[in-house]
């Protein structure tokens, strides 16, 4: 099996490393916008054959898989689709499903066309990022199944189960709502939170090695790459839009409790939030 990665960063590196602890006579091959990448990526053990461009990869591999920006995906797909032949197969692993989809959704060949996302990551990027358990006890979302040819799909869930992830089926669009409240909508305020400290660390009024591990902890998203979760923004702006607006009024009506000094409102407040505790255990 020749499996080649459109993108050899966290996601796309760190699942070849986890085939590779399983089928270590799969061969996992690179396609990289940067030489340097692909010549890392080697270094690393995350591919042993590298390619210049993704048409040259597509003629040599039986998997293709799309580890890049959404919205990379979204302008290569359908031209990667007229390519490949009957026995191949292309997954995307991209954070947004509802446009990728709808650009390919009258392609002939979009029974060929896994739209994937695994639950994992961290906020580093490019391939000394990735690590062969990244995804074990994770999740990996497939969106629209029955859209899919049902031995290719069965193949790749039985290499996503064998990796130790759990697998969820789900509408493109369904995912996209549910991903901009529990992923994207917690990128928006990382990134705003640090937007909002290094402003006040210009003026020398706040003394960063004062923060705990709860500082640490919220704003760590913010170390993502913007040029992966800019796209992702944009793409999902329907559904992130709704989810900032949701935020913002209860935001704000914390920030009345407060300017009214209201104690048993601001403990109600926080009660009814510390319910997520049921959510996640």
């Amino acid at each position: 099996m020749n499996i080649a990665y459109v993108g050899v960063g966290l996601i796309g590196g760190s699942f070849s490393l986890a085939i590779q602890e399983l089928y270590g006579h799969w061969v996992m091959g690179g396609v990289s916008r940067k030489e340097s990448t692909l010549d890392r990526a080697e270094e690393l053990g995350l591919i042993s054959e590298r390619f210049s461009g993704w048409e040259a990869a597509v003629d040599w591999a039986d998997w293709i898989i799309l580890s890049i920006p959404v919205n990379a995906i979204q302008k290569m797909l359908p031209s990667l689709l007229d390519q490949v032949k009957d026995h191949q197969v292309v997954v995307d692993f991209g954070s947004t499903k509802g446009g990728i989809c709808a650009n390919v959704d009258d392609h002939p060949r979009r029974h060929q066309f896994i739209p994937a996302h695994p639950i994992a990551g961290t906020e580093y990027s490019g391939p000394e990022a990735a690590f062969s358990s990244l995804f074990k006890d994770k999740t990996m979302v497939i969106c629209d199944p029955e859209r899919v040819e049902t031995k290719s799909l069965q193949a790749f869930v039985k290499v996503v189960n064998e990796i130790g992830m759990n697998i969820s089926y789900l509408g493109a669009e369904e995912h996209d709502r549910h991903l901009a409240y529990i992923s994207h909508l917690s990128h928006v305020t990382s990134f705003s939170l640090s937007h909002a400290v290094l402003q006040k660390e210009r003026d020398g009024e706040v003394l960063l090695e004062l923060a705990g591990s709860g500082f640490a902890s919220t704003v760590r998203l913010a170390k993502s790459s913007p040029e992966m979760w800019a796209p992702i923004f944009l793409d999902n702006k329907k559904m992130l839009l709704e989810s900032m607006e949701t935020y913002h009024a209860h935001f704000t009506r914390l920030k009345s409790l407060l300017e009214a000094d209201d104690l048993e409102g601001i403990i109600s407040f926080l009660e009814k939030g510390r319910e997520i505790r049921k959510i996640l255990k």
